[in-house]
């Protein structure tokens, strides 16, 4: 990281690629710029904190099946199925500061199994032609930034 402010993004033209959708580190203050970029494309959009149960909170807010586990498993069959239903695409953005991390033992975080998952479930998407967006405003996680 240089220290240099990144460029905003023109979000209209980015958001509709989906060849570049996935998961994104984005800073808080292009979050409503993006939101509303989105929503002017027709894509789903679902704002999430992780501070909290994110799991269940994403279940809420894209209305996955009542059967949905709240599990990463379930959440990546929920999300694959989605990738199959009609639609323009999906914008999840992630606030907060992550609850706390990984057991000593465990190689991976909460939030770094999710991203795993968004990525995978994000690779189905892609297949038919349709953006699934993960954008992190949220410090300290090791993700690219968007492409400018």
């Amino acid at each position: 990281m240089t220290g240099k402010p990144s460029r905003t993004p023109d979000f209209p033209a980015l958001l509709a690629k989906a060849d570049l959708a996935g998961p994104y580190r984005l800073r808080p203050d292009q979050a409503p710029t993006a939101l509303a970029a989105a929503r002017q494309l027709g894509l789903s959009v679902a704002e999430i904190g992780l501070d909290g149960d994110f799991l269940a909170e994403l279940g809420r807010q894209l209305q996955f099946p009542e059967h949905y586990g709240a599990n990463f498993d379930a959440l990546y069959d929920c999300l694959t199925n989605l990738a199959a239903s009609p639609g323009q695409g999906c914008l999840l953005l992630f606030t907060g500061a992550p609850a706390a991390g990984a057991d000593e033992d465990d190689e991976d975080s909460p939030v770094d199994t999710l991203i795993a998952v968004l990525q995978a479930a994000g690779d189905e998407w892609r297949e038919q032609g349709r953006p699934l967006w993960a954008l992190f405003a949220v410090p300290g996680l090791a993700l690219d930034s968007l492409p400018a």
